[in-house]
């Protein structure tokens, strides 16, 4: 009984420990189907530390009155419009608290579950990709990994020593897309990142 309280403590305490790094990611979209230059194809900056700190910038979408921001450090997450200058506090009745980044929101077959921004080369390996020599892209020699999960095509690029992303694509059916990495690295923590924002008229969502 005593060890295994310990082994429960030593757990709690671990989960606890504050990340000493964080991934930031810049990516855009584009797809044959996407409308150059309209907001989907707009640039994104995301950060994530572990399964429980996520941040999404996106850029300003000024035909709707929204320039986006979320920020999740779990159990807290706050969904911001910083046009407004307002927001909703929403906490995570868990019993599970991660975050989650999908590259690909729109999937109602599921079929990219797990495909997330931050853990690209986990997700292919974990379906069996292997490594094969891909294209040259932007200038780059690039690795390539494919998947195929239900009706959808998966396409991940990599490039450079450790292996970082270039590319994500997916084609499904007649519809393709693929989102370009400009940015994919390692910096240091940074709380502020993933606190409360500030000078946001923030109203409590009801759980």
């Amino acid at each position: 009984m005593r060890i295994a309280l310990v082994l429960l403590l030593t757990s709690f305490c671990c989960a606890q420990v504050t990340p000493k790094t964080m991934t930031k990611i810049e990516t855009v979209l584009q797809g044959p189907d996407i409308p150059a230059g309209s907001f989907a194809t707009k640039p994104k900056v995301t950060y994530r530390a572990g399964t429980r700190y996520c941040r999404v910038e996106e850029a300003e979408d000024a035909e709707h009155g929204v320039h986006g921001l979320l920020i999740v450090n779990e159990p807290d997450a706050w969904i911001v419009n910083l046009t407004n200058k307002t927001g909703r506090h929403i906490i995570d009745p868990g019993p599970t608290f991660n975050c989650h980044l999908p590259i690909f929101a729109d999937d109602p077959e599921k079929d990219t579950s797990g495909l997330e921004f931050g853990i690209e080369m986990e997700f292919f390996k974990s379906k069996g990709a292997t490594p094969h020599e891909g294209s040259v892209l932007q200038g780059k020699q690039t690795t390539q990994y494919q998947v195929k999960i239900g009706n959808s095509k998966l396409a991940l690029f990599t490039y450079g020593t450790p292996e970082r992303p270039l590319a994500v694509g997916r084609v499904r059916g007649e519809n393709g897309e693929i989102v370009w990495y400009s940015g994919f690295g390692q910096v240091s923590f940074d709380p502020k990142v993933f606190a409360k924002p500030e000078g946001i008229k923030i109203a409590e969502s009801k759980p």
